[in-house]
């Protein structure tokens, strides 16, 4: 009986050009804390960490590094013992809240490839400022050398297309850097060195057996990138 009242008022009010909009203010607040822009200077616990997974999602690193992404801390707790698994709210494409030299190395897996190159290339600035001297940043990630090779085995048009939902809508995925392209962009950056590593293979022992997804050797680039 209510919900049939509901419907007839809902559909007197759009007659009259309105209409009712359900809010979830919880969820519109997490919106505002997500796209808040971190004023200079305003910095969170890192907890003593100086190793940071950006983008971390479900695969969070124990010991001493600081997983940071954009799930609300509050579902973390639910899922993860934080004082186990160190977790911080962080939007990457955004100042990050950290202060200059704060880290020894940086790890992320499958994350630039969502964003838009702009917002990529904040990312990668504010990871270079936050990084130590030599500080080195690992990074795994659908390369487009590897994109091509799989999803356009040819130039017809229906390729394309079917690549073109495979490859980028399928999963949300927005830019692919090529090996050049990510070169060029950390050089540019500041970065002193840049190098094209294998899956799960590192110089530095704390960099080592990181990656997971061992079914996209082929897809993936591996850098490392050294402040």
């Amino acid at each position: 009986m209510l919900s049939a009242i509901k419907k007839q008022i809902r559909a007197y009010l759009y007659k009259k050009g309105y209409d009712i909009v359900y809010v979830n203010h919880a969820q519109l607040a997490f919106k505002a804390k997500q796209n808040r822009e971190i004023p200079q200077g305003e910095y969170i616990d890192t907890f003593g960490m100086t190793k940071v997974h950006y983008g971390c999602g479900w695969y969070k690193l124990k010991k001493d590094w600081l997983n940071v992404d954009y799930e609300p801390i509050e579902k973390v707790k639910s899922k993860y013992d934080l004082e186990e698994y160190k977790y911080q709210f962080v939007n990457t494409t955004k100042r990050h809240p950290f202060p200059d030299n704060t880290f020894e190395f940086g790890f992320s897996e499958d994350m630039v490839e969502h964003l838009m190159q702009s917002d990529s290339i904040l990312f990668l600035t504010e990871a270079y400022r936050t990084l130590k001297k030599d500080g080195v940043l690992r990074l795994s990630f659908p390369g487009l050398e590897g994109v091509l090779k799989k999803h356009y085995p040819d130039s017809s048009y229906d390729t394309a297309r079917e690549a073109q939902a495979e490859a980028y809508h399928r999963y949300h995925h927005l830019h692919f850097y090529s090996r050049e392209e990510m070169k060029t962009v950390a050089q540019h950056i500041g970065f002193r060195e840049v190098k094209y590593v294998e899956y799960g293979k590192s110089e530095h022992p704390e960099l080592c057996g990181l990656d997971t997804r061992e079914s996209q050797i082929g897809l993936n680039s591996y850098f490392e990138l050294i402040k």
